[in-house]
């Protein structure tokens, strides 16, 4: 036998070794349709890492937008030197199966919540300082749903907008995952809130505790006389100029939703707030969040103390995953969309 032979036997025979697992992979782009459930190998287990047997999932836009973003994506992905994987997903909540030398904050059995790359998928490998201990009152589907848009309202509301207790905040698209987390959060951090979302969210968003809600396309925010210290637009639905109307003088407008017509539309938007921001020195600011251990702690915190309920509209099988990417790229969706294992 060959030398050749040999060592492509020894590889079939490590691969055939190799434990595998159920995951959505993308195979091209274009639309939800190039998502299938497929064997792959189960990630190895690492040093300094967890493996979790993943219960449940959230959908959230940036899955849409890679899925349909075709050559674009490629492009903003070596801007932003981001992996491009074939398993889709970030946000997870399940059980610790086992635990990577130096792991010291988790043990197998453990429910856990937070975030690791290829989450839809049987097994993730997370870095231990993604995860967090699942509070015990949510469900896993709920506890899977906190990780992306709640770090986007806590840290947009908190850290970018500086918000302070007694300030008057405008949630726009409250009703959408980010904006029920938005709500919530900016009454936690002693915020007086109105909410704007669509005709179909209004009891949803009503029911999160907001000061006022208002319904997009029969009140038009720009003639009440209602100024805000805060205006936090996630539907990306108004002109730039028509939500700086709405700023008290001082506010500050934060730009956390995606143009829905997506491709040059999204880039335009962030270009515009780049230019209001650093050439016209206006007050605006477009920002994505990022991963942060003692952010997801605080969020937990914040169930814990009865703060804060993750919002979610429909959950789907496992193997209707690319239904759901489908559903969240409809625009109908509200607050989350979340898929089971």
């Amino acid at each position: 036998m060959s030398a050749t032979v040999a060592a492509q036997n020894a590889a079939e025979a490590h691969a055939a070794a190799q434990p595998t697992m159920k995951a959505i992979v993308q195979e091209g782009r274009g639309s939800a349709d190039v998502l299938h459930v497929m064997d792959v190998p189960r990630p190895e287990l690492l040093d300094g890492r967890v493996l979790v047997r993943i219960h449940a999932a959230s959908v959230n836009a940036l899955d849409w937008h890679t899925v349909h973003g075709g050559r674009l994506m490629d492009i903003v992905g070596s801007v932003m030197r981001m992996k491009q994987a074939p398993v889709r997903g970030v946000d997870l909540a399940g059980t610790v199966e086992a635990v990577g030398k130096d792991v010291t904050r988790f043990k197998p059995g453990d429910e856990v919540f937070g975030s690791a790359p290829g989450t839809f998928a049987e097994f993730a490998s997370a870095r231990e300082d993604r995860l967090a201990l699942k509070p015990a009152s949510l469900t896993f589907e709920e506890a899977a749903s906190m990780g992306v848009a709640g770090y986007t309202a806590l840290q947009g509301l908190r850290d970018i907008a500086g918000l302070k207790p007694g300030q008057r905040v405008l949630v726009y698209g409250a009703g959408g995952g980010v904006g029920t987390f938005a709500v919530q959060i900016a009454k936690a951090l002693g915020a007086h809130v109105t909410a704007v979302t669509g005709p179909r969210n209004v009891e949803l968003v009503r029911g999160l505790g907001p000061d006022a809600v208002l319904e997009h396309g029969r009140d038009d925010v720009a003639r009440r006389p209602e100024r805000y210290d805060v205006v936090f637009d996630v539907a990306a639905v108004r002109s730039l100029s028509h939500l700086r109307r709405v700023l008290a003088p001082g506010g500050i407008l934060v730009l956390v939703g995606a143009d829905k017509r997506g491709g040059a539309a999204i880039f335009t938007r962030i270009i515009s707030a780049l230019v209001r921001s650093r050439v016209l020195k206006q007050r605006v600011k477009f920002f994505v969040a990022k991963n942060d251990l003692s952010d997801l702690l605080v969020l937990r915190g914040l169930v814990e103390e009865g703060k804060l309920r993750p919002a979610i509209d429909r959950t789907f099988p496992f193997d209707r995953a690319a239904e759901a990417v489908r559903y969240v790229g409809t625009g109908q969706a509200r607050a989350k969309v979340v898929i089971t294992m």
